[in-house]
């Protein structure tokens, strides 16, 4: 059996190139200044990442240093405990101390003298009765009044003998008293002489008996002179 005639032979076509690689041209066409081999895609640029990476590293750097600084114990002061640290040491530097208070001296007070009781001013009675019996009034203070009738070498200059009484009684020239015995000291007598009138505050202190000029022997009534004033 013959079998029938298949389609015609189609010329051969150019051959089969390798990925990657630029055509060859057919025959009869001219070539062109090509390079053989593989087309290589254009490089991208890469000054994009370079600062990223950059600050990356540094990043990674910084954390890696103060883990290892934590890991060695010792912590690495960040700027803004710097910051403050200056401030505060700046402004205790500057800071102007607070003056110190001073010890006030307290006044000295004086010591107050027990306070006694005053001079206490008395009847014609009353007074009558203490030239009486004076022991019984010891320790009493009062107004008298009285006339110097002894005041000489005598008495000596802190005692003197004068009549007293109440009030003055000085009439027509002549005092009206009964005889007493004052003493006290020099000075508070220095002023006083004999026939002079006076007032003054006296302290009852008992009886006393002395010897009289003419020899004989009386008992009168012993005051201590407190403060004493010539009136005449």
């Amino acid at each position: 059996m013959t079998q029938p005639p298949g389609p015609p032979m189609q010329p051969p076509g150019p051959p089969m190139q390798p990925p990657g690689y630029a055509p060859i041209p057919p025959p009869g066409m001219p070539q062109t200044q090509t390079q053989s081999g593989p087309i290589l895609a254009p490089k991208k640029k890469r000054f994009v990442w370079a600062p990223l990476a950059a600050v990356i590293g540094l990043t990674v750097g910084g954390a890696l240093g103060s883990a290892s600084n934590e890991t060695n114990g010792t912590a690495s002061p960040t700027a803004t405990v710097t910051v403050t640290a200056t401030a505060t040491a700046t402004s205790k530097a500057t800071e102007a101390p607070s003056p110190k208070p001073t010890k006030t001296t307290k006044p000295t007070r004086k010591k107050q003298e027990p306070k006694t009781e005053p001079a206490a001013r008395v009847s014609k009675r009353q007074w009558a009765k203490i030239v009486k019996k004076p022991e019984s009034y010891k320790g009493d203070k009062y107004i008298i009044y009285g006339e110097v009738t002894q005041f000489d070498s005598a008495t000596g200059d802190d005692s003197f003998l004068a009549d007293t009484a109440h009030r003055n009684t000085t009439s027509y020239g002549f005092f009206d008293g009964e005889n007493t015995l004052l003493t006290g000291t020099a000075k508070q007598l220095d002023d006083l002489v004999e026939d002079d009138v006076f007032r003054a505050s006296v302290t009852v202190l008992g009886k006393i008996d002395y010897d009289t000029q003419i020899g004989g022997n009386t008992t009168v009534p012993l005051l201590e002179v407190n403060s004493i004033k010539v009136i005449k």
